[in-house]
């Protein structure tokens, strides 16, 4: 094989990263992580407020509640989480099966959460499954989407260790009129949405550099490499 064709085989299993593409995938990051900072800025205030103001009588923007504001919008980043991956899955070149297996994954826990009680205990297997199969297909995505997604899988786990321990915990017997509690409750519920939208982000930003022109080595190397070749 001579080196020329060692190069391009070399590169042709990773994402080619243009200029172009190189600000496609900046673009989706810095986009998603500003719209997720916000949101869990306006769940840590809201949450707050309804404690020290209003005394927790405000169930709408109360994250403790599945069916608040920032509970459903957390639902709405795992939706987000399991279309990305279809989505991923339809342009894939390889492991295409695996995104679409991964996106089913992600829609089933979405059904589960919507319409039980969590429990993190009988979810340990298909989260365990969601994780591993995040981190295998995006081993090989440029380094910044990469970065994102596995962020946010450390997010998701601190969000479900919450979950289990602490007085954060939700078997917990502690009173939830208690500020330590709030603001774990925060951190809890914070970290779950910023977990699943950073996901959501990676994973999209993930395809963006396969979308773009592919990036050909300068003139002078091209042909420096083809005369070592002949």
């Amino acid at each position: 094989m001579n080196p020329l064709s060692a190069v391009r085989q070399l590169t042709a299993g990773s994402a080619p990263v243009s200029p172009f593409a190189a600000a496609g995938l900046r673009s989706v990051i810095v986009a998603g992580l500003l719209v997720t900072t916000a949101m869990v800025a306006l769940l840590a205030a809201s949450q707050l407020i309804d404690f020290g103001v209003f005394n927790l009588r405000l169930r709408a923007i109360d994250s403790d509640y599945r069916a608040s504001v920032f509970g459903v919008t957390s639902l709405l980043a795992q939706v987000g989480v399991a279309a990305a991956s279809v989505w991923r899955g339809r342009r894939a070149e390889r492991h295409s099966w695996a995104w679409f297996v991964l996106g089913t994954l992600v829609a089933g826990l979405v059904v589960v959460r919507a319409l039980t009680t969590f429990n993190a205990t009988a979810l340990a297997v298909p989260l365990t499954c969601v994780f591993l199969l995040l981190c295998w297909l995006t081993w090989g995505d440029p380094g910044p989407a990469r970065n994102v997604v596995w962020t946010g899988l450390i997010l998701m786990m601190a969000s479900l260790l919450l979950h289990e321990v602490g007085l954060a915990a939700d078997s917990s017997t502690a009173s939830d009129y208690t500020w330590p509690y709030q603001i774990l409750t925060v951190v809890k519920h914070g970290c779950e949405l910023a977990g699943w939208a950073f996901v959501a982000t990676g994973t999209v930003a993930g395809i963006v550099p396969r979308r773009g022109p592919t990036a050909e080595p300068p003139e002078s190397l091209r042909l420096e490499m083809e005369s070592v070749a002949g």
